[in-house]
């Protein structure tokens, strides 16, 4: 099985929860709670939210799903980067741990890096935060490999756990610089929107013919797929958002599929790694 370690000696299944849009409609909270709960029980014990989804609405499901698995969780929450100044890191998870309802998140993101706030500031608070014990470890989200070796001198001893990106068989940019960094450094790679355009595909085109042709080949569905493809590298974890049942437990195969070197060729040829780098963008 497929397993990432965010720096530490416990590993995880490199198969988290995403919670993007989760929280909006009051009428589906029950739902969502009882959906992350059920990925609990399977195992798929990294889920991820954000103090911005949902104007934190995603927090309070997931701080409603985790009460009876607490310390059997791995929660990850991030700060938006207009909050990014010392008092507003520290204020955004002061608020982020009341929706969660929790003394402590396993990990703490600057979600995008911020045009407005200097990143040594920022870096700065989410060490204070770190040690206050508020959040177990530390990392960033969309950061190339400059912004990375900035963050990582900012905080010193403090280790940088994580990086979250896009990335995808449709946006391999990660692959030429970032992952290999984050590889060669200790640093997990949270893949977001693992499965992105997977749906928007031509389904008479060769990309989509290829993913059909695989899943019945491996007795699976494409967005399966997919998943194995994004995690087939290591300290790389895949978050998509499941609203489905079904769906949960098809994802879950992904921890265990092996493509064969052939078949990542073939996607390769239709599914060609990027040319250009990250591309970062100041929020």
């Amino acid at each position: 099985m497929q397993v990432v370690s965010f720096g530490t000696n416990v590993t995880y299944p490199a198969l988290g929860q995403g919670t993007w849009r989760m929280g909006v409609d009051p009428n589906l909270f029950t739902h969502e709670v009882k959906m992350l709960q059920e990925g609990i029980q399977q195992n798929l014990r990294v889920i991820d939210t954000a103090a911005m989804y949902a104007d934190g609405g995603a927090e309070r499901v997931v701080g409603q799903a985790i009460q009876p698995y607490r310390h059997d969780v791995f929660v990850v929450t991030k700060v938006w980067p207009t909050h990014a100044d010392y008092e507003g890191v520290i204020t955004s998870l002061k608020n982020s741990l009341d929706r969660l309802n929790t003394s402590y998140v396993d990990l703490f993101l600057l979600h995008w890096p911020s045009k407005q706030y200097p990143l040594q500031e920022t870096m700065r608070a989410m060490a204070t935060v770190y040690e206050k014990g508020w959040t177990k470890s530390l990392g960033v989200s969309n950061f190339n490999v400059d912004l990375l070796k900035q963050a990582q001198q900012f905080l010193g001893d403090i280790p940088l756990v994580a990086n979250q990106v896009e990335y995808s068989l449709t946006a391999r940019a990660a692959e030429l610089t970032v992952i290999p960094y984050c590889q060669d450094h200790n640093i997990t790679v949270m893949a977001y929107s693992p499965i992105k355009h997977l749906n928007a595909l031509d389904p008479n085109g060769p990309q989509r013919r290829l993913l059909h042709a695989l899943a019945r080949d491996y007795h699976t569905t494409e967005h399966v797929i997919a998943l194995a493809w994004v995690i087939r590298q290591r300290e790389v974890i895949a978050i998509p958002k499941t609203s489905q049942h079904d769906h949960l437990l098809a994802n879950l195969s992904a921890l265990t599929l092996n493509l064969s070197p052939d078949d990542e060729k073939r996607l390769d040829a239709l599914f060609p790694p990027s040319s250009h780098d990250l591309t970062i963008q100041l929020l």
